[in-house]
């Protein structure tokens, strides 16, 4: 067996693998010999077999199996058990020429990656933004508003009712040509909420004052998607509509029913609900203001770092990305998907997301980051209530051992945002000091 080490980079390394006929042939003839002791064949002896008919039968699997454990001892020899190669991640097989009923030699080149070296990037001094807000009377009335809103039923219209403003109004729509005629197929029963902001204003204008079993024509302006091109002859998308019912919007009154329905029967009056509705919206802000502040973190510390990214790493974060897109097509990727030309468009996104994994794990060590059985279990202490105990909880999450580890993931990260936030000078800004910028 020949290997031969070569460094294309600080970061990245193949291995060529060669290995004689004459080594394989003995290795391939014995795990054929051991297949036969077990197999069963009608007309021979349990274990008696020929050779012949058991290479014919199991031969290829067999010989790729001998040659899989040959290059992963030839692996290991040459770099897992020696220390001058800090081996990351898996080693990718780039090229295999094997052919067992040859004389050709086995021939493997297969990539690997080593640790960069690189010291922590020095942040102290640069500033990093998190956008603080103060919620106002009038915020904590627009949000009771919109829950009352969406506690709404509905009821039907008396007779010549026609479609007011706040109204649900239910129609037949169907696409069609210049002359009228159908273009595709009618949707039914399509519910137009009248106070939707995002309504297109020409059909709530079209809908407003029409009663039942009123038909009419609409012209809408055609909107472009960002996938789409701007080249069509045809700019105006056509539409036949009528009315098939109208609904009233019933807005429940702010009662102690309501309260006791939007707050789980904690509260009866709308003081308290104002209250629990102000502590949610802050508590909201607060969490999508961390969640900001901690990308932008991640985004100038992996950016104050400049070394080799090994490609290893970098295929393997893109096949989880293949992976993931063929889960959220339904375990089938789209009919004539260039996989290679996604891998590309992605590659800039996967280096980003291994660089800051390589400099999450260097922060971790500096720091000396760990999560603790105390973590947990102030972790489990925060999730009771007045029927659940911590005991109970905890319990629980040791018999899911996939949702600890998902725990575990989520403490190890808040502390390390926790160490990375002192590593940064958090300035607060609020709507107002933006404005402030802006205008001076």
């Amino acid at each position: 067996m020949d290997t031969t080490v070569t460094a294309l980079n600080d970061v990245d390394y193949t291995l060529d693998i060669r290995v004689p006929q004459a080594e394989l042939e003995p290795r391939v003839t014995a795990a054929l010999k051991k297949q036969r002791g077990s197999m069963n064949l009608k007309g021979f002896r349990p274990g008696k077999v020929p050779l012949s008919y058991v290479k014919k039968m199991v031969g290829p699997q067999v010989a790729v199996q001998i040659a899989e454990e040959v290059i992963g001892e030839a692996f290991r020899e040459a770099v897992s058990d020696r220390d001058e190669y800090k081996v990351i991640g898996q080693p990718r097989l780039a090229a295999l020429e094997f052919n067992p009923d040859s004389a050709d030699d086995l021939h493997a080149v297969v990539h690997f990656g080593v640790a960069p070296e690189f010291e922590l990037a020095e942040m102290e001094g640069v500033p990093v933004t998190k956008f603080v807000r103060t919620f106002t009377e009038a915020d904590v009335e627009e949000e009771l508003d919109a829950r009352r809103a969406r506690a709404a039923t509905l009821e039907p219209a008396a007779d010549g009712a026609t479609v007011g403003e706040t109204d649900v109004a239910v129609i037949d729509i169907q696409p069609v040509n210049d002359e009228g005629e159908p273009t595709g197929p009618k949707q039914r029963g399509a519910q137009i909420v009248m106070a939707d902001p995002g309504l297109r204003d020409e059909l709530r204008e079209a809908l407003l004052g029409k009663a039942v079993g009123d038909a009419f024509r609409l012209d809408l302006p055609h909107q472009h998607g960002d996938d789409e091109g701007h080249d069509h002859d045809d700019h105006v998308d056509r539409y036949t509509v009528e009315v098939t019912a109208i609904n009233h919007r019933v807005l429940p009154e702010m009662d102690a029913a309501f309260v006791k329905a939007q707050t789980g029967g904690r509260h009866e009056s709308l003081d308290e609900l104002r209250g629990q509705i102000r502590k949610e919206l802050e508590r909201s802000w607060e969490r999508r203001a961390q969640q900001a502040l901690e990308g932008k973190m991640v985004e100038q510390f992996v950016e104050a770092h400049d070394f080799a990214v090994p490609q290893t790493l970098v295929e393997a974060t893109l096949d989880g990305m293949v992976e993931e897109l063929r889960e959220r097509q339904g375990g089938e990727l789209p009919a004539g998907f260039d996989a290679a030309a996604y891998r590309e468009s992605r590659r800039e996104q996967a280096e980003r997301q291994v660089r800051w994994l390589l400099v999450k794990q260097k922060l971790i060590e500096a720091e000396e980051i760990e999560v603790t059985e105390a973590d947990f279990d102030a972790e489990f202490e925060t999730m009771t209530s007045e029927d659940v105990t911590a005991d109970m909880i905890r319990a629980y999450f040791l018999q899911q051992p996939q949702l600890l580890e998902q725990m575990g993931d989520t403490l190890l990260n808040r502390r390390v945002f926790e160490a990375l936030g002192k590593r940064f000078t958090v300035v607060e800004k609020s709507r107002e000091d933006l404005e402030r910028e802006r205008s001076s």
